[in-house]
């Protein structure tokens, strides 16, 4: 198993390399990156532990995925990189925001999202915490449908919504913390009772006592919610992530939304949804993974309606 140093430091040669195939020097990268130099010196040196924005500056500025840069030891078979995922999906899904998202581009996105998370090494996930599994969760699915459906991820870190047009790259910054049109993503890996010691690689369904979806803000009216658990293909008896359950909700309200909290110290502010809202996100359900234990669970907690 790779320690989280040894992460940072395949991290940084990777990102060395592909730098140097662009030809670039490491002032003219962090340049396009938007970063200092000697900070992109102390990445490739494998001596700062990037944060994913970052992660995603670099990967945009050597046009590269994500994914490629963290080496892998072998490349996964078609078969266990996620095509051979099962899910029930809501047939005939489409929705308009300024762009538009059918069931089929959600489901291609979900299987794209398992491959390029299977690419990643497994140590990776041993090393972070949930909340920031999420996170990178969330980024690599945007992307994959942005490029799915012909649209633009975002490109300012506080942006809203998630996904945006493609003529949004022309709009100033502030119009992009709150821009017009797009499609505003979620994910949560669940709640399980407190003191539940499950680790990285086993899955968390049969553990869950709810599923919030959180934002930072109660004005959230539209939503694509994403559930992620490790059921993904097997490496050394642990499971990979993958995204197991879709739920999208247009009409939500502020009362679905419970009071702001994280108003002190260095939290941020976060509201987390409400009962009333889960039960819109549950009748909206797009894809979920056909197994039992998901549907069972996601039917109890979200009340979710399978034609």
């Amino acid at each position: 198993m790779k320690t989280s140093d040894q992460v940072q430091i395949d991290f940084g040669q990777r990102v060395r390399e592909f730098r140097r195939r662009l030809g670039l020097s490491q002032e003219d990268f962090a340049f396009e990156c938007g970063l200092d130099r000697t900070y992109v010196s102390q990445v490739e040196q494998g001596k700062r532990n990037i944060s994913l924005r970052n992660i995603k500056a670099m990967a945009d500025a050597l046009r590269v995925s994500i994914a490629e840069l963290f080496p892998t030891s072998s490349e996964p078979s078609e078969t266990s990189a996620g095509t051979d995922l099962t899910y029930r999906v809501r047939r005939g899904f489409s929705i308009a925001c300024g762009f538009t998202v059918t069931d089929h581009d959600i489901l291609k996105s979900s299987i794209s999202t398992a491959r390029q998370l299977q690419l990643l090494p497994f140590s990776l996930y041993q090393s972070i915490a949930l909340k920031t599994l999420s996170s990178i969760v969330g980024a690599v699915f945007a992307d994959c449908l942005a490029h799915q459906v012909g649209a633009l991820v975002n490109p300012i870190e506080k942006g809203h919504p998630d996904i945006i047009p493609v003529h949004g790259h022309q709009a100033s910054e502030a119009l992009l913390r709150n821009y017009p049109e797009g499609l505003e993503i979620k994910v949560t890996v669940g709640n399980v009772a407190k003191g539940s010691s499950l680790q990285p690689g086993v899955p968390r369904v049969s553990r869950l006592t709810g599923i919030t979806w959180q934002a930072h803000h109660r004005e959230v009216k539209s939503l694509l919610g994403l559930v992620v658990d490790f059921a993904g293909a097997v490496q050394d008896d642990k499971l990979y992530p993958i995204i197991t359950g879709i739920f999208y909700a247009d009409e939500l309200g502020v009362s679905d939304w419970g009071e702001i909290s994280g108003l002190t110290g260095r939290n941020t502010k976060v509201t987390g949804m409400r009962s009333s809202g889960k039960g819109k996100m549950g009748r909206g359900w797009v894809l979920v993974l056909d197994k039992e234990e998901y549907l069972r669970q996601y039917t109890g907690l979200l009340g979710l309606e399978l034609e």
